[in-house]
């Protein structure tokens, strides 16, 4: 009965563990955030706009002034490529051709002033 009750806890860590590996990760301005490189990339779209927010793994804003990003997300089934600007603080921004979903699929490339490039991708 006690081997029972212990398998019982060990399947439901188990379980618990994996469907939060795979749950989206929410930032601190209210959109999907991803790991690229020694950053976290939070996207935030509000109907054309798409902001973009850059932290540390520490949840620290990273200024991005210098840098520069490309975001391509597939809309309606096909690719929109959206070019990214400094906005101020640790944020970049750019306009697409058409309204982003709330949940955008797809990637976010960053290039650093000193020019190395990360990549965040997008489910």
């Amino acid at each position: 009965m006690k081997l029972g009750w212990i398998a019982a806890v060990a399947l439901f860590i188990a379980t618990t563990s994996i469907s939060l590996a795979h749950a989206p990760k929410v930032g601190a301005n209210g959109g999907a955030q991803a790991d690229a490189g020694s950053f976290h990339v939070e996207v935030v779209s509000q109907g054309m706009t798409l902001q973009v927010f850059l932290s540390d793994h520490s949840e620290k804003a990273v200024p991005t002034d210098g840098y520069k990003g490309t975001a391509i997300f597939i809309v309606d089934g096909k690719p929109q490529r959206i070019p990214l600007i400094p906005a101020g603080n640790n944020q970049l921004r750019g306009t697409s051709a058409v309204s982003i979903p709330i949940e955008p699929k797809g990637a976010v490339q960053i290039i650093t002033p000193s020019g190395s490039t990360v990549q965040a991708k997008f489910n």
